[in-house]
Formats: C-alpha cells, structure tokens, sequence
C-alpha cells in the first residue's frame, strides 16, 4: 500500500496553532470583526462563467472553498423563508452561514467544540450589535445534538443547515429532526470516491487525527450521503470544485433551475489531496486500509 504522507503536514498544523497563540485574544477577536465588515461581491466573479454545474457560482467571502457564491445562487433560486441558520464545526472568522447572518439578515446558531473560537463570534456579535446569533461551545454526540439546538430558540423550519465535523457527519445528519433545512451543506470525504457508501463508524468522542495521524480516516462518502439525503426527502444538487462539500435541496421545493444529480455526477475528487501529489486511485487504496463501514 502506497505510504500516507503525515509527518510535514502535522508540523505545518502545530505551526500555524503556535501563530495563533501568540496573538492576544482580544486583539484576534477584532480581527475578526474586521473580516466580517468586508463588502459583498456585487456579482459573482467572471473567471468561474465557463465552470460546470454549482461550480459556476463559486466565490468565497468568509467561506473556505466557495461557499458563499453556491449557497448565494440557490436562495436567488428558491428565495428565503425563516432566515435561521444551524452550523456546526465553524470557524468564527470563515464559515459557511456568516455571509447570510452578515449580508442577508439570517439569525441562529453556531456550535463548536472550541471555546476559543465560540467567544470570538459571540465577542464579535456584541460588538456588531448583530440579534439573534448565539455560538455555543459544545462536542456535540447523538445524544445532545437535538437539544442543544431546540435549547437556543431556533425553529424547525430552518432555511440553511451546515455541518463540518470531519467525523460523525453522516450520523449527525441522520439523527437530526428536529430542524427541517430547506438546503443543507454537508462535509463529504471525496477520498473515497464516487461510488462506495461508507462512512466511519460512530464514536462519541471521535477526533479526526486521533483516529489517524494522516487525517484520512473522516467523515462520509458522497453516496452515502446522497442515500441518506434521499431517506431523508433530500435531493443532492451538486458540490463545490474543491470536492469538500455537497449541497442538498429539500425535495418539496420546487426548483427545475437546480437539478437532481447522483453521487457520480456531482462528485468532485479533494483538489488538497490531489495537490499533494495523491491520486485518487491512491487515495481509494488508502481508504480500503481503514475500518469504515457501509451504509
């Protein structure tokens, strides 16, 4: 089996968490805030017209990988109804839902495992005088995801939900009832490519590079989350061009704009792992050394 390159790739991330540590809180809380008042695109930019599918309407603000632009084009589709949000595992300066909370008047609910970054959004908020946003910190399990979010005021009827936990993300997904999310945006592992349904297995206290040093051994399938999304009444409407996310549309909500794909044709491969030197032939051989299991 091809060797999984770690070891560089760990020494980057304890580099980049030594940076930050050595900023004052307070002075990367106003970071923050100054990243939140940037200007929205007037249109989405011209270098992603000639792109396929979703990948046309592409652009971060405060997004990782266009986010922004994608979510942006299927509300211009389907139109807005509550305006609340659920996002968890986010980022308080680069998250999937901050645009529409910033830009489009959204209220609702962020939950993350840090702390850290928890306060930074709440300091933010306060300091923005933004209502009806609240970050929780919380290592969210099958067992407290529902009432943490039923606890904090927020609707079933939700327009967006968000969920970035690089690892229960299928089981999360599958638990969750008590919101009904016009579209959803689900992390997915295009490293075990298009066509397998698999999954990790569920553990409460699952953290990605404690399961493997490499980071490989995460989250679900594209198939397996279209079966699901289908189960669901979820109809996978495409994935971003770095092949980190896919977005589901509610199956009640009629829009001949944005149409149903299988997981083969809206799969994208991970354009990171790829850019490491890791073909997705290699990656699928990784994969197949790890106990995922399918669903």
């Amino acid at each position: 089996m091809e060797q999984i390159p770690v070891k560089k790739y760990r020494v980057k991330r304890l580099f980049r968490a030594i940076g930050r540590a050595m900023v004052p809180p307070r002075l990367r809380a106003r970071k923050v805030i100054r990243k939140w008042r940037r200007k929205d695109l007037a249109a989405w930019p011209p270098e992603t017209a000639d792109a396929s599918g979703l990948e046309r309407f592409e652009y971060s603000l405060l997004s990782q990988n266009g986010e922004d632009g994608i979510v942006r084009h299927v509300f211009d589709e389907i139109g807005f109804e509550s305006r609340y949000f659920v996002e968890f595992g986010f980022g308080a300066a680069q998250c999937n839902a901050l645009r529409l909370m910033l830009h489009e008047g959204f209220r609702g609910l962020m939950i993350d495992g840090s702390s850290e970054q928890c306060d930074f959004f709440n300091y933010a908020a306060g300091k923005l005088g933004i209502p009806g946003v609240r970050a929780v910190q919380a290592f969210i399990d099958l067992d407290n995801l529902e009432p943490l979010i039923s606890g904090n005021c927020i609707p079933r009827e939700i327009d967006f939900l968000s969920v970035d936990v690089n690892g229960n993300d299928y089981w999360f997904w599958q638990k969750l009832e008590c919101v009904a999310p016009r579209l959803a945006c689900i992390e997915y592992n295009a490293g075990i490519g298009p066509e397998l349904s698999w999954t990790i297995p569920y553990a409460a206290d699952f953290e990605r590079y404690a399961a493997h040093p490499s980071g490989f051994f995460a989250g679900a399938s594209l198939a397996a989350l279209e079966s699901l999304g289908r189960h669901k009444g979820y109809r996978l409407i495409g994935c971003d061009s770095t092949g980190t996310n896919a977005f589901f549309l509610r199956s009640d909500i009629d829009a001949p704009a944005l149409p149903t794909l299988t997981a083969a044709e809206a799969f994208r491969p991970h354009a990171n792992w790829l850019g490491r030197g890791i073909s997705e032939a290699q990656q699928i051989e990784i994969m197949r050394s790890m106990p995922y299991v399918e669903v």
